[in-house]
């Protein structure tokens, strides 16, 4: 029963969506993971005229872009173009399309006739518009680039600097090798400039939202399924092509057989019991090669604990998820459904319901030991890192102002160390835990050493709970989108599309190395990703 998505599916369901999209087009050395939305504005079905490969004709400071106080050329409109390309192909890879032909010749949707160049060339419109449209409220509003704000694009060429000397380059070179021919610096600086201004503004527009306990019901019952939950069990007792009619009885026969167990209890037990007389069907660590009977049955407890799933997000992507989302589903029922190769028995523990988990803010200031050379030095390091807070300020902003300074957590360095909605388990096991010790109050600090390293810790505090979180985000993602549209009214955009459509594509050579973009992504509202097990892993 995967609960994965296709990436086609959410590029289709972000353009249509409309997604707000304010990233900040920072180049690194090394990859990003980011999983950006695009935006849907016009022209989705125009398809480019071009050809891609090649041009010989020079743009320079052609304007090929514009607003009431903001002109873009060509060259910074080449950057954002293949800074779209270079972070879908960070984010999802390049086996969706062939890097070694023409992106104009390759459909993202061949049912509309559009291509991959098209895909790119609309997502690179789309974003500019944004950019524009929330600058020129920057402006309105009086807002300028602060030193920090500069400080962090200096920073960041400074990085350009550095992979382009691995690469043996200079960083003109580079920007230009990786970007376009006639991208400079200069051109990058611009657009940075003008993205932090433009975030500046959505982020203010988006704290400016203000919403009550009533507006969170009131959002909850216009908009059920997308904020229940359920607690389950399941076991898929799998099978392929060449299994036989015989194997497959058998193992609806072990399904059945699980399903009429009366509650958790014995449905563990009988997981348990099945496993102990079919260890093939055991999934062991891939490192041992043979087991002793104690290490053989912790590794049964391990899967049937993984059958147990908490707090799992509404779903009707399968007839597994819409039985289990019924709202006829009670407690301790069963069923077996087959569905995806497999025979999955089903048991609802908790059915649909709101998790009103409380979750929690905090900053921490992240000392490895490969920087500091050992494990003491290293716990050394992060002592004198509290010391020099508490003889400081000693202020939640002061311990940002030392987590931009010092940590070595690149999710979290831009933002002062800060993790917001925080769920239990989020986290790995010992920052989790000093989270959510129950003695924990506002302003609490701490040295916490986990697998990462060594975390100085601060408390800011209990946010929202879970379902109240999700709907705090879609009611701000939804009043944002909103606003946009209305400032688009306001603050027109005008686009050279004939100059635009000669745009190029700088086509990686290989795989992506440890020296491309680094994309850190400022999401409509801020949510970093939590320092979870999974990632630990």
């Amino acid at each position: 029963m995967s609960k994965a998505t296709t990436i086609k599916k959410r590029i289709t369901a972000a353009l249509a969506a409309g997604t707000l999209m304010l990233t900040l087009p920072l180049a690194g050395c090394n990859k990003s993971g980011n999983d950006s939305s695009t935006a849907s504005d016009s022209n989705i079905n125009q398809t480019s005229e071009s050809a891609q490969p090649s041009r010989e004709t020079k743009f320079g400071d052609d304007v090929v872009a514009k607003s009431k106080n903001y002109k873009i050329t060509y060259p910074v409109m080449e950057y954002i173009f293949n800074y779209m390309f270079k972070n879908f192909c960070n984010t999802y890879g390049t086996s969706y399309f062939d890097t070694t032909k023409d992106l104009h010749d390759q459909y993202y949707n061949e049912e509309e006739k559009i291509s991959w160049y098209d895909y790119f060339y609309n997502t690179t419109k789309n974003y500019m518009t944004q950019i524009l449209v929330f600058s020129e409220g920057a402006k309105e509003a009086g807002l300028e680039v602060t030193k920090e704000e500069k400080d962090k694009i200096n920073s960041n060429f400074e990085l350009m600097e550095s992979a382009a000397k691995e690469s043996s380059m200079t960083l003109e070179s580079y920007i230009a090798k990786e970007y376009g021919d006639e991208v400079t610096k200069e051109n990058v600086e611009q657009i940075q400039s003008i993205t932090v201004l433009a975030q500046d503004y959505n982020n203010q527009l988006m704290k400016g939202f203000k919403y009550t306990d009533e507006d969170y019901e009131k959002e909850f019952k216009e908009n059920k399924t997308k904020y229940v939950c359920s607690d389950f069990l399941v076991y898929s007792f799998a099978y392929n092509d060449k299994t036989t009619d015989e194997e497959k009885a058998k193992l609806k026969e072990y399904a059945t057989a699980l399903s009429n167990t009366k509650n958790q209890k014995e449905f563990q037990t009988y997981l348990t019991n099945y496993m102990k007389s079919n260890p093939s069907v055991v999934n062991v660590p891939s490192s041992e090669s043979s087991l002793t009977e104690e290490e053989f049955n912790s590794a049964i407890d391990t899967n049937v604990t993984s059958a147990m799933n908490k707090a799992v997000a509404y779903n009707d992507s399968n007839e597994c998820y819409k039985w289990i989302f019924d709202e006829a589903r009670k407690v301790n029922d069963t069923t077996v459904i087959d569905e995806s190769n497999a025979y999955n028995a089903i048991m609802i523990v908790k059915p649909s319901y709101r998790d009103e988990t409380i979750t929690r803010n905090v900053r921490h200031i992240l000392v490895t030991e490969t920087t500091e050379g050992s494990d003491e030095a290293a716990k050394k390091k992060a002592e004198s890192i509290l010391d020099e807070w508490q003889n400081g300020a000693a202020t939640e902003e002061s311990f940002g102002e030392l987590a931009e300074k010092y940590t070595e957590d690149p999710g979290t360095k831009t933002t002062g160390g800060l993790y917001e909605k925080v769920k239990p388990g989020d986290m790995v096991t010992e920052f989790n835990d000093w989270l959510f010790s129950k003695a924990r109050k506002p302003g609490d600090t701490g040295i916490v050493k986990t697998s990462y390293g060594y975390h100085v810790m601060y408390f800011c505090g209990d946010g929202l709970c879970v379902w109240k979180n999700s709907a705090d985000t879609n009611m701000r993602q939804k009043d944002i989108a909103d606003e946009y549209e209305e400032m688009k009214k306001k603050y027109t955009v005008e686009f050279d599309e004939d100059t635009m459509k000669k745009m190029t594509l700088t086509m990686p050579e290989k795989e992506e190395s440890d020296t491309d973009t680094t994309v850190p992504q400022v999401s409509a509202v801020s949510e970093q990703p939590a320092e979870s097990k999974e990632q630990s892993e």
